[in-house]
């Protein structure tokens, strides 16, 4: 194997093969360091991502609410802003712009399932920020009220946790979480 990350991505799919032959592996494409979809993608086939079992996709590693704060708490210190999507899709960010890039990502690397991780657990509010425990964001609500829009996309599953202790969880979120995975066993989608 190549001595770069073409090497390392070939060698923890090959371990992963060898030595948990019923586990599955699957890289996440960044667009950090790259400037399009078309670059991360071409990154990512490039070491060879395609020959894994699934895409690892991340929606945000925080509730949006923290970051809106001002000023930013030292654990949701980042610039920028839209952390926080429009779920009716009509201005931007929003849920279909999101999901066009995942959409994206799974056609360019290999048609692979799509698992989505570190979902975080914030409510929706028309109030920005929030405060320990009780961001808003609005992933939880949308990713479980449109699920449909995840497997047409690509989609497999949703991994739905914090990125940092002070976060939203199913604990402090009101019940959220439990109303809508209920709602959503009741008449789970099929996968394709």
């Amino acid at each position: 194997m190549s001595n770069d990350i073409v090497g390392i991505a070939e060698c923890l799919i090959d371990m992963a093969r060898k030595y948990a032959p019923k586990a599955y592996v699957g890289f996440p494409p960044s667009t950090w360091g790259a400037d399009s979809d078309a670059a991360v993608i071409a990154f990512m086939n490039a070491i060879g991502a395609q020959n894994a079992d699934f895409i690892v996709e991340q929606t945000l590693d925080r509730d949006g609410g923290c970051f809106e704060l001002s000023p930013q708490p030292s654990y949701c210190s980042r610039s920028g802003g839209g952390w926080y999507w429009d779920e009716t899709n009509q201005t931007h960010p929003n849920f279909q712009d999101y999901l066009h890039a995942v959409e994206t990502y799974h056609a360019g690397i290999g048609n692979l399932p799509v698992i989505w991780w570190q979902t975080p657990e914030g409510v929706p509010s028309s109030i920005p920020g929030g405060g320990d425990d009780h961001y808003r964001d609005n992933r939880v609500h949308y990713f479980l009220t449109h699920p449909a829009e995840l497997t047409a996309v690509g989609g497999l599953g949703v991994v739905f946790s914090t990125g940092e202790t002070h976060q939203t969880n199913i604990t402090t979120d009101g019940g959220q979480f439990q109303s809508l995975d209920d709602a959503y066993l009741a008449a789970p989608v099929s996968l394709p």
